[in-house]
């Protein structure tokens, strides 16, 4: 994976974004480029034809004058034309770059197959910092023709002083003193940026906690609002307090720089007022001079924040590409079309990126092909994390995972991801249309009869037969027509989804009923148990994996695997595992006498 301390090279990152650009919009990125670069010629002119004006009217001679008026006259049209097209043109090319960029983005992201890089604070926050330069992006195209400019009306600026005297070109060494001031700003104020991203990150989120209506009644019950300004203000203070020292040292630079460019054209100014056409060559000077200070001004400033906003976000992005390519090539190797032997867990440990404790250690486990396996386990002890490694969302940080006796690792993330299908505990609340909410379960099936036994499979026929418009019904309060549904409700649709993909290798329920009450989950999970052993199940040797609390529901499985404190410490049948009186058996007694301290009349 690319290293997370370093970004790509800027030659290498523009690059990339101008591949992007010309693409996706070749018509307008040329255009844009024409105007822009070519409408600094006549700009930079205006100098001389001024002073061919000066010098006309000192000797009086009307044909010289009417020709330097017109001239003038043709390079301030041409000026002012050239600045209308480019604004127009790039304004366009913004507006449509916006959504390449965006778009590009999206599809990087979900190029990724794992999800470390939403788990990992330092990739989190590069990845927020992409996120606040989406936009500035689409204006790389603008910025750098603009850039490209004004390195043009240098160049013409310069040839026209040394034409004076070429003694003046030391106004141009004076010059570079801002250039490389500006060059050590950039990098100063980038390293502040990256060094206040995390309370930046922080700021926005209790800002969405104190204006999103998901934390809304919890922040209201727990009078919590004036508590989530102080630490949102603390947070922005200490990402602005960097910024701010490191700003206001570099301009205090600049602005040194700048004087000393002032005094020496002042001083030129006076040298070449004294001597042949005095008239002339002290306009030229004051023109071109004055205009080499606004020119050179204009690039240390678009410099500057080309550097510091859109070159820095065009790093992220090629750094989110080289991870994303990185990560989509980690194997090659086909998932089987069906499951013969099963999955091995292979003295797996894993721990999560930047903690201390293994959240698994140890653990060799065989999942048998076309078994319904249960894993239980107290909060904590590491059911969800095995889920996610045999999901390939992570990779293990020791040990092996096979299928059929081929290492996971070799096996081509996507397409091993295409085999796999289920429910997840923190599953997302899509809130389109009914058909759509379940049906991006399995983007690709066509089946007119899917959604139906999707929906009959996680009981929630019912469900959708009773909202307004059935299957169209637009999910989520906050659209125009929507319905709001319960948690419950919302896991029966999820859970329908998970039932989409008829032939997984893998079905993950993860916590599939937590807002169930027992009886719907014994219900549930009966219907799980008897999918699972379906004759298009038994074709695909599929593994059906579920992970719950509750030990009374699970009697069914054919392998209930027990976890506690990060390591396997039992697996077998439910009556294996009851004979044996271990940890299983204790905590199915407990569960079971809660439940029946927990019936109408039973003694408290």
């Amino acid at each position: 994976m690319p290293a997370v301390d370093q970004l790509p090279s800027s030659p290498r990152s523009l690059a990339l974004s101008l591949r992007l650009g010309l693409r996706a919009q070749p018509v307008l990125m040329v255009a844009a480029f024409a105007v822009t670069v070519l409408g600094a010629a006549p700009d930079a002119l205006l100098a001389l034809a001024l002073s061919r004006l000066v010098a006309a009217t000192a000797d009086g001679d009307a044909r010289r004058i009417a020709v330097a008026a017109a001239a003038l006259a043709a390079l301030v049209t041409a000026t002012w034309l050239l600045g209308l097209g480019a604004g127009r043109i790039n304004t366009r090319l913004t507006d449509r770059a916006a959504v390449d960029v965006e778009a590009y983005m999206v599809r990087l992201h979900a190029r990724i197959p794992t999800i470390e890089h939403h788990e990992r604070a330092e990739y989190v926050d590069r990845l927020a910092l992409l996120r606040d330069h989406a936009s500035a992006l689409s204006q790389l195209y603008q910025m750098l023709f603009s850039n490209l400019g004004v390195v043009l009306r240098l160049c013409i600026t310069v040839g026209l002083l040394a034409s004076i005297r070429p003694w003046l070109l030391l106004l141009v060494l004076l010059a570079i003193p801002p250039v490389l001031v500006s060059d050590w700003r950039g990098k100063v104020e980038k390293r502040a940026e990256e060094a206040g991203a995390q309370a930046e990150r922080r700021a926005r989120s209790l800002f969405l906690l104190g204006t999103t209506p998901q934390a809304a009644k919890e922040v209201r019950v727990g009078r919590l609002q004036e508590r989530l300004v102080e630490l949102a203000e603390t947070s922005w203070c200490a990402r602005y307090r960097g910024m701010a020292r490191a700003r206001t040292v570099s301009a205090v630079w600049l602005s040194a720089a700048y004087a000393v460019l002032g005094a020496a054209l002042v001083a030129g100014v006076a040298f070449v007022a004294t001597g042949p056409d005095a008239a002339a060559a002290a306009v030229l000077t004051l023109a071109a001079g004055s205009r080499l200070s606004q020119y050179l001004g204009q690039a240390v400033r678009d410099i500057h924040l080309f550097r510091v906003i859109w070159l820095d976000g065009a790093r992220r992005l090629t750094w989110l590409d080289d991870y994303a390519r990185a990560a989509a090539q980690a194997g090659d190797v086909p998932p089987p079309e069906r499951l013969r032997q099963g999955i091995r867990v292979e003295d797996l440990t894993f721990r999560y990126p930047g903690a201390d404790r293994a959240v698994l250690e140890h653990v060799t486990l065989d999942l048998p092909a076309g078994a319904v396996v249960a894993i239980v386990g107290e909060n904590g002890a590491g059911k969800s994390t095995l889920v996610k490694l045999l999901c390939r969302y992570y990779a293990p940080t020791a040990g092996r995972i096979t299928v059929d006796g081929t290492d996971l690792a070799a096996v081509a993330p996507a397409a091993w991801q295409e085999r796999v299908a289920g429910t997840f505990q923190d599953f997302v609340k899509f809130e389109y249309p009914v058909r759509e909410a379940v049906g991006v379960g399995d983007l690709r099936r066509d089946d007119p009869g899917a959604l139906p036994d999707a929906l009959a499979r996680a009981g929630a026929t019912d469900l959708v037969a009773g909202l307004p418009r059935g299957l169209d019904t637009q999910l989520g309060a906050a659209w125009a027509g929507g319905v709001d549904l319960s948690h419950g409700q919302w896991q029966k649709i999820a859970l329908a989804r998970g039932f989409m993909r008829r032939r997984p290798l893998l079905l993950v329920l993860d916590e599939p009923s937590s807002a169930l009450d027992a009886v719907a989950e014994w219900e549930l999970f009966e219907r799980y148990a008897a999918a699972a052993r379906e004759p298009d199940a038994g074709a695909s040797g599929r593994i059906t994996l579920l992970v719950s609390h509750r030990f009374s529901t699970i009697r069914m499985a054919d392998l209930i695997v027990v976890i506690d404190g990060s390591r396997l410490v039992e697996h077998g049948t439910h009556q294996e595992l009851m004979r044996r009186d271990g940890l299983y058996a204790q905590l199915y007694g407990i569960q079971a006498g809660a439940y029946a301290d927990s019936r109408p009349g039973a003694r408290a």
